[in-house]
């Protein structure tokens, strides 16, 4: 797969999130949801990571809207196959 240069040329949420990860930065499923419509932002991860691209979790911790502590995963792509 390659890296879209435009959001325009995404044909999947894959792509989506690949052109987000190399063109705008790191990515949480907070941000994808409203973005790009991707519920389940860790399968595209998954998806990504068996094609080649090495792409790193950071667990982070934030409070939600009831003001309690919780950890969430921002993804950032390392390398490219």
């Amino acid at each position: 797969m390659n890296i879209p240069q435009t959001l325009e040329e995404c044909k999947s949420q894959g792509e989506a999130v690949l052109y987000h990860l190399a063109n705008i930065g790191s990515l949480t499923q907070h941000e994808a949801t409203p973005l790009y419509g991707i519920e389940r932002l860790g399968a595209r991860i998954f998806e990504l990571r068996k094609l080649g691209f090495v792409i790193e979790t950071i667990n982070e911790t934030g409070k939600n809207r009831f003001g309690h502590v919780t950890p969430y995963a921002r993804y950032v792509l390392r390398e490219t196959p």
